[in-house]
C-alpha cells in the first residue's frame, strides 16, 4: 500500500462511481450503437486505464483524488509513484459486481427489469459493505484483493 495513504471516504467513493456512471452513459449515447459496449468495457476496466497519470484510477477516482490499490503480497505491477498498480484482471474482478448492473442498465426494457431485480439489490450490498466492512472493501474489492485509498 502507498505510504501516507488512508482508506477512502465512502461518500467520495460513491461520488467517483457516479462520475464514472455519467461517463458510461455519455459514451453509450454519443457512440451508439457501439457506445453501450464501450461503456460496459469502461465499467469493467476503468481502474487499469493505460493512460499516463491514471494508475489505479478511473476518471471519477482521478477527479476525487482516490486510487484503487492491490493488497496482494508481491504484486509485481507498480505505478509511477511506487504504489501497487492494478492489472486488467484486478480491475475486471473488482468491477464485476457493478459491471453486471451497468450491463443490464444499458439494455432497454428487459435489461431494466433485470436491473431492478438483481442490480439494485447488488448495489445496496456493495454500499453496505463500503460503509460497514472493516477496511471499506466492497464485494469487488474482496474478489480482487484491492482497496481504495485517498491520495
Amino acid at each position: 500500500m502507498p505510504v501516507d495513504s488512508r482508506r477512502a471516504n465512502p461518500v467520495r467513493r460513491v461520488g467517483a462511481k457516479f462520475i464514472d456512471l455519467a461517463v458510461i452513459l455519455g459514451v453509450a449515447a454519443i457512440f451508439y450503437p457501439v457506445g453501450p459496449l464501450l461503456g460496459f468495457l469502461y465499467s469493467l476496466f476503468a481502474d487499469a486505464l493505460p493512460v499516463r497519470g491514471f494508475s489505479g484510477q478511473s476518471l471519477g477516482k482521478k477527479l476525487l483524488k482516490l486510487r484503487a490499490v492491490s493488497l496482494k503480497p508481491g504484486h509485481s505491477k507498480v505505478g509511477a509513484d511506487g504504489a501497487p498498480a492494478l492489472t486488467y484482471r484486478d480491475s475486471l474482478f473488482r468491477n464485476a459486481p457493478v459491471g453486471v448492473a451497468t450491463f443490464f442498465a444499458l439494455i432497454p426494457i428487459w435489461g431494466w427489469a433485470i436491473l431492478a431485480l438483481i442490480g439494485f439489490p447488488m448495489m445496496i450490498v456493495e454500499i453496505y459493505l463500503l460503509v460497514r466492512a472493516p477496511r471499506g472493501q466492497r464485494l469487488g474489492d474482496v474478489m480482487a484483493d484491492t482497496e481504495v485509498v485517498e491520495l
